[in-house]
């Protein structure tokens, strides 16, 4: 069985899940409430425990996104927080919004993620996205960036089975820090408009490094066929592009 393929931020890949990855519409819910509400409307992956034919070594998730996000704005490395420290994720740390996340994982197999969309008003009515390759964009739309990301992603994972677990993040990594502009992009100036021009060459690549605002987080989960999660965060240290710190946590999934 294939590993499920998702995307959040500019992360890049291709959904193989047979199961729907909602918003609610309105954002009545941060990706904190998704993460802990029960099935129903709004419910983000579930990722469970199986026991199936699956080989040793298969991987039943893997997930790589970047958090773009301005650098001055104050936030929590990952960890487990919660009542019962069930909800592994960073945490915004902003005024006035202190305690959402960008993504998280529970201990119970649910994932969530959000990412912003790109223009130069707010649409209020605007739907939700789900298990797609995303960007700042509507689903599937055809950047340059997602495209070759994407390609890049597909390309570490069909290398996947054959990696250890270690070497296979590395390479995720490398993917997310890509920064080499895939211009000209007709599609992401069109909906950024005068908005993007001026950082058009540095916000058309996957790793986005402008000035004070740009990929300041990378994070990868893998999920295996026994339900052991490895979740990967590489954050930048005080604003400083040349600190960066790795955390890695590992935990199996709750049935």
């Amino acid at each position: 069985m294939p590993p499920e393929l998702l995307c959040a931020g500019r992360c890049v890949g291709q959904a193989r899940a047979a199961q729907a990855w909602h918003c609610p519409s309105g954002q009545g819910h941060s990706v904190w409430d998704a993460v802990r509400m029960p099935l129903g409307a709004g419910t983000p992956v579930d990722v469970q425990r199986r026991e199936d034919s699956a080989t040793e070594g298969s991987r039943r998730l893997i997930l790589a996104a970047n958090r773009d996000e301005f650098y001055s704005r104050p936030s929590k490395l990952a960890d487990f927080w919660g009542n019962n420290n069930e909800i592994l994720s960073g945490l915004d740390m902003e005024e006035g919004k202190e305690g959402g996340t960008w993504l998280g994982i529970s201990t119970r197999g649910k994932l969530a993620a959000l990412t912003n969309y790109l223009q130069p008003q707010l649409d209020r009515q605007a739907r939700g996205r789900g298990t797609y390759g995303l960007s700042n964009a509507l689903l599937e739309t055809p950047w340059r960036k997602l495209c070759f990301g994407k390609q890049l992603f597909l390309e570490a994972v069909e290398r996947s089975q054959a990696l250890p677990k270690d070497v296979l993040i590395a390479n995720l990594l490398d993917v997310l820090n890509n920064e080499e502009a895939q211009l000209p992009d007709p599609a992401i100036e069109d909906q950024g408009r005068e908005y993007v021009q001026p950082v058009l060459s540095k916000y058309a690549a996957v790793c986005v490094r402008c000035p004070g605002y740009g990929t300041r987080t990378n994070t990868i989960i893998l999920v295996d066929a026994d339900g052991h999660v490895t979740f990967t965060e590489r954050s930048m240290m005080d604003k400083d592009l040349s600190r960066w710190e790795t955390r890695t946590y590992e935990f199996t999934l709750q049935n």
